[in-house]
């Protein structure tokens, strides 16, 4: 009788870096098709972008020995923001340089993202990150973290952002 694959053994830091590159690839994606006009990029590519975030910050928690179970638990689940502190409390800083603009950016999405605000319309005002400021985080990111855990990457880089881009 062949061995059966557990969730643990299928759920890989690669895959979960693969998943990631292919939500962010297509927020840039969205983004560059956008032709609304208006001062934001469209809310799609905000939720792409934000997942690819979600799923690179994973990649790397998956890397370090955080277990499946726990990814999809309570404990992290799509919480971007208790993922963010986990990776950097396993040492994400020493290999992403994070700009006080990336961690805004992700605040932003993450609020933007409550009861699910980039999936279905939620009436009211709303705060936007720059995608200036989104596709860069989302891209450095993976790029660090796709080569800690041995997956390809964005072959893009970006200027250090600014405060005026904030």
């Amino acid at each position: 009788m062949q061995n059966q694959l557990t969730d643990e053994d299928r759920t890989t830091a690669i895959g979960l870096a693969r998943y990631a590159y292919e939500y962010i690839d297509a927020a840039i994606l969205v983004e560059s098709n956008d032709r609304t006009p208006t001062h934001i990029s469209p809310i799609p590519a905000y939720f792409l972008a934000l997942h690819g975030i979600e799923l690179t910050l994973k990649a790397y928690l998956r890397h370090k020995g955080v277990t499946v179970k726990e990814l999809r638990g309570k404990k992290y689940g799509h919480d971007i923001h208790a993922c963010h502190r986990k990776a950097k409390e396993l040492g994400l800083l020493s290999i992403f340089k994070e700009y006080p603009a990336d961690a805004d950016a992700i605040h932003m999405l993450v609020v933007l993202n409550e009861h699910q605000g980039l999936r279905y319309i939620k009436t009211g005002m709303k705060q936007f990150p720059l995608w200036a400021l989104v596709e860069p985080l989302a891209v450095r990111l993976h790029q660090v973290v796709a080569q800690e855990v041995g997956y390809q990457s964005f072959k893009i880089s970006y200027p250090r952002p600014t405060a005026s881009a904030a």
